[in-house]
C-alpha cells in the first residue's frame, strides 16, 4: 500500500505540472469556445431584431396596399355605380324619345288614313246624290263661302 502511495505521489510530483499545463491549455480552449458562442448568440439575436424589423415593415407595406386596394375597388364600384346609372337614364330617355316619335308616326298615320278615307267615302257619296241634292249641296257650297 504505502508502494502505492508512493507512486501516486511521484506521479504526481512529475506530471503536475504537465497536467496543470494540459488543464490550463483545455481551460483557455473551453473558454474561447464559449467566448466564441456568446458572439454567435449575440450576432443570432441582433439578425432575429433585424428581420423581426423587416418583418414589421413588410406587415405595415402589406396593410396599406390592402388598404390601397379596398379604396380603389370602393373607388371603382362607385363609377361602375355611376356609370351603368348614366347609361340606364340615357337609355331611357333614348327610349322614351323613340316612343314619343313612333306615337307621332302613328298619330300622323292614323290621321292620314282617316283623311284619305273621308274624302274617298264622301267622293263615294257625292257621286251616288241625285241632281237635286247636288244642286242643294252646291247652293249650301256657295253660301258656306
Amino acid at each position: 500500500v504505502v508502494n502505492i502511495v508512493v507512486l501516486i505521489g511521484g506521479l504526481i510530483y512529475l506530471l503536475g505540472p504537465l497536467l496543470s499545463e494540459s488543464m490550463s491549455t483545455r481551460e483557455k480552449e473551453i473558454q474561447t469556445d464559449i467566448d466564441d458562442a456568446i458572439a454567435k448568440y449575440d450576432e443570432a439575436t441582433s439578425r432575429l431584431a433585424e428581420a423581426q424589423k423587416a418583418k414589421a415593415q413588410a406587415d405595415q407595406v402589406i396593410a396599406e396596399i390592402n388598404a390601397s386596394i379596398e379604396k380603389d375597388q370602393k373607388e371603382f364600384e362607385a363609377t361602375i355605380q355611376a356609370q351603368t346609372s348614366a347609361t340606364l337614364e340615357k337609355q331611357a330617355a333614348a327610349a322614351e324619345s323613340a316612343l314619343k316619335e313612333l306615337e307621332a308616326n302613328a298619330d300622323s298615320q292614323v290621321e292620314t288614313y282617316i283623311q284619305q278615307q273621308s274624302v274617298k267615302r264622301g267622293m263615294a257619296e257625292l257621286s251616288r246624290l241625285s241632281d237635286a241634292q247636288k244642286a242643294k249641296f252646291m247652293d249650301a257650297a256657295i253660301a258656306a263661302l
